[in-house]
């Protein structure tokens, strides 16, 4: 047995250990003589509020030499040689829509007042001076959040249509995955027979071609043997085909022909998928951004109106950025976008062992917060540390230089609404740190919010002071700067100094996840042991045992104190599908260690692989596929019906352990349960009528030729009376029924002249039902 070491979720630090001690004398040094400091003072529209990387863009530019070239290191596209900036904006009214034309721009998805819009890269000052613009925030990037989970989350009781009216499995609804890595042809995206192809069209937002109404960008594919055609929107990835198999493949082509076995949720679900991100474009982000996904989910949701079908769109992606309180411009556009039979299911984040999160009240005789940056390479070390208080309170922060103990150059700025670029040098005089604070106030919430840019390019320590006399502040350390190929953390750290303090893991669930609107989802381990496709045997046990919480996945609360993450699902380990472009995943290949099995293809002649997958980037799709299950049952479902019945049916086990009412920030309220959702929702249908206790029965299969059965669940020994009548009120028969505490079965049987309506009654001394049965 060989075991898995899990420094991929691990804080693998192999940085150097860096000491910092904050003395009132040193925060008002000021080493000009080694510092640079510059001050953005370009004019700027009072009226609108902008994000601190707004502001930074601002500032690159306003310094840039060559105005026709964009400045570096932020997210553009390219149309008809034109560059654009893509941004999330609120507005006041309609009337902004000529002004953002006139200077060049167009507009994307409007969410309500939340709109998209992509701004030539030398319009954006102009931009900046429109009016009836509230709020305006230039894309900022997201994350991906990387068998027996169909038995754990009891979808298989749900594929069978045990005690159900019929058998579920995702007809008639539309699975919609925005990701990146998809295989067009992997043999889980056709039916169980591998006759009928389930994927009904993509927008590859990277890709050169015929965008899709609306949008400038990408290529959107709607012919079926176009998509097969041209077979990924990404050769180097994998992370879609994976989120893809988990939430809604087929499992065709799984071990020894048992396509059952490797069959996702949904697996008879029409799928969409958008492809977001971008690794061939060199000096751009690698992840998606914001606006990819909002324009991404109207996308989705419009085409599914267009269908008459319900929808549910699955995100394996998350960020830091954010207040973490749901009222950022991306969970307004959830808000708006989602409704009854649109629904929006997220990763809660794999951040759940990262001490990325530090909170502090402050008092007349407690006013600072003191850490440190504990980078995991020295090779690239860069993060925002984005701080956030309360609204009409003030702060200070402090960035300060160490070497070997000593203090160093010193930089320390209030909020004041500006933009402060400063260079600190390093102790040998020659490497810089670069940091930028940009200070703003949230339109939505109104907290003053600091963003410290830190780029440190030499070898000193960087330690970070936040300072005040009252209020609140919540601080994350976004370590995934960028996305470039740098692949690096970054966490508070003490150092082991009395004076300084360790992050934490509160907090660490994903800011995209906090809109109202969206079901944020946990991660459980299904699955703790394999075998891989070379017949060698692995096993996770020493990381976390099986059917517990796995450590990677992210806590709650959010800073508004609300339960997150909603629920977990299965997020380790799960054999899905995987990108036959992934050469890894061979035999030979450097993941064969987590590849199970493959499908030869006698038509392509080409090898299909399934493996292992892990993450909330698993647990989320899981989740996204019973929601598509609950869709099915019933098209108009809304998100707080889904969220009510998800809660309400949760498994809570010994693993679990005793989990309250309001539910808890690591597990949420439970282990989703498929059957029991699918088991609720049929019985809170017009098919049922209560009165009085409300009374645990099903009748099914319904409809039917008159042969039904009827189970009932009791916490006791007791006696019910069974009648039947036809749609005029006559009774039909009735029946005394014995039952015993747990569950009960009984046979009914309906034999009339006729096929129509009938009504099943079911009283107890406490209560009742009626059941509204057809015959066929």
């Amino acid at each position: 047995m060989r075991i898995f070491s899990f420094n991929k979720y691990k804080n693998c630090i192999f940085g150097i250990r860096i000491i910092f001690k904050m003395k009132k004398s040193i925060l008002l040094i000021l080493s000009f003589s080694l510092c640079f400091l510059t001050v953005f003072s370009q004019k700027e529209n009072s009226t609108i509020h902008l994000s601190p990387l707004t502001k930074s863009y601002l500032l690159a530019f306003e310094k840039s030499i060559d105005k026709k070239i964009p400045p570096k290191d932020f997210l553009y596209k390219h149309h008809h040689g034109i560059i654009y900036v893509s941004n999330l904006i609120k507005v006041k009214n309609e009337n902004v829509e000529n002004s953002i034309r006139n200077i060049g721009g167009i507009i994307g998805t409007k969410a309500g007042a939340i709109w998209t819009v992509q701004i030539p890269f030398d319009k954006m000052l102009a931009f900046t001076q429109i009016n009836d613009i509230i709020e305006i925030q230039m894309d900022e990037p997201a994350c991906p959040q990387l068998d027996m989970a169909r038995k754990t989350t009891r979808v298989d009781s749900v594929h069978k249509g045990i005690n159900l009216p019929m058998i579920y499995n995702g007809e008639g609804v539309i699975m919609g995955i925005i990701d990146f890595g998809f295989d067009y042809n992997h043999p889980t995206m056709y039916d169980t027979l591998h006759n009928k192809y389930r994927i009904s069209r993509v927008w590859e937002l990277n890709g050169q071609g015929t965008p899709p109404p609306g949008y400038i960008y990408g290529n959107e594919i709607v012919d079926s043997n176009l998509i097969r055609q041209q077979g990924t929107d990404n050769p180097v990835q994998t992370h879609g085909t994976a989120v893809a198999g988990m939430a809604a493949g087929s499992g065709f082509g799984g071990a020894n022909g048992n396509n059952a076995k490797l069959r996702g949720m949904a697996y008879q679900s029409e799928m969409v998928f958008v492809g977001v991100r971008r690794d061939t474009i060199a000096q751009q982000w690698l992840q998606g951004s914001f606006s990819d996904f909002v324009d991404a989910v109207n996308y989705i949701f419009t085409y599914a109106t267009s269908v008459g079908k319900p929808c549910v769109v699955n995100i394996s992606w998350g960020s830091q950025s954010g207040p973490h309180d749901g009222t950022t411009l991306f969970n307004q556009a959830c808000n708006n976008l989602s409704g009854p039979g649109k629904i929006i299911v997220m990763s809660a984040g794999n951040d759940g062992q990262q001490n990325i999160h530090l909170s502090k009240t402050f008092t007349p005789s407690d006013t600072s917060i003191q850490t440190f940056l504990k980078f995991s390479s020295n090779i690239y070390q860069r993060t925002w540390v984005d701080i956030w208080g309360d609204p009409g309170k003030s702060f200070c922060g402090t960035v300060t230089l160490y070497s070997n103990n000593t203090p160093g150059n010193t930089f320390s700025y209030c909020l004041d609404n500006a933009t402060h670029d400063n260079t600190l040098m390093n102790v040998n005089g020659i490497d810089t740190c670069f940091v930028q604070f940009i200070n703003t106030i949230s339109a939505a919430n109104g907290k003053p919010r600091m963003t410290i840019d830190i780029y440190n390019k030499g070898m000193d320590s960087v330690g970070v002071a936040i300072t005040g006399n009252e209020g609140s502040i919540h601080a994350w350390n976004e370590y995934y700067y960028f996305g470039y190929i740098h692949q690096y953390q970054c966490n508070f750290d003490s150092l082991n100094q009395a004076w300084a303090v360790n992050g934490n893991t509160i907090s660490t669930v994903s800011d995209m996840g906090a809109a109202d609107s969206v079901l944020l989802i946990g991660a459980y381990a299904s699955k703790v042991g394999f075998t891989d496709i070379n017949n060698n045997s692995w096993t996770y046990s020493g990381y976390v045992p099986q059917n517990k919480l796995v450590p990677f996945s992210s806590r709650g609360p959010m800073a508004d104190g609300r339960i997150k993450p909603d629920i977990t699902a299965p997020g380790l380990t799960i054999c899905t599908a995987i990108s036959s472009y992934d050469t890894a995943y061979t035999e030979v290949g450097s993941n064969s260690q987590l590849t199970n099995c493959f499908y030869q293809d006698p038509n392509l002649n080409k090898k299909f692989y399934f493996a292992e997958f892990s993450g909330t980037s698993a647990s989320a799709p899981a989740a996204s596929g019973i929601v598509a299950l609950m869709l099915q049952a019933k098209p108009t479902l809304s998100v707080q019906e889904a969220k009510e019945i998800i809660i309400s049916t949760a498994i809570k086990d010994v693993h679990t352990g005793t989990i309250p009412p309001e539910g808890n920030n690591n597990w949420g309220h439970g282990k989703i349960n498929a059957y029991g959702a699918l088991k609720h929702l049929c019985l809170v249908q017009n098919t049922y009528d209560y009165f009085g206790k409300k009374l645990d029965c099903v009748l099914y299969p319904n409809p039917n030729k008159g042969e039904y059965f009827l189970q009932f669940e009791s916490k006791e020994n007791e006696s019910l009376q069974i009648e039947a009548f036809d749609i005029l009120g006559q009774l039909l028969f009735r029946d005394d029924w014995k039952v015993q505490a747990g569950i009960n079965t009984k046979h009914i049987s309906i034999k009339q002249n006729h096929i129509g309506n009938y009504f099943i009654k079911v009283k107890s001394n406490e209560g009742q039902v009626v059941i509204k049965v057809s015959t066929q």
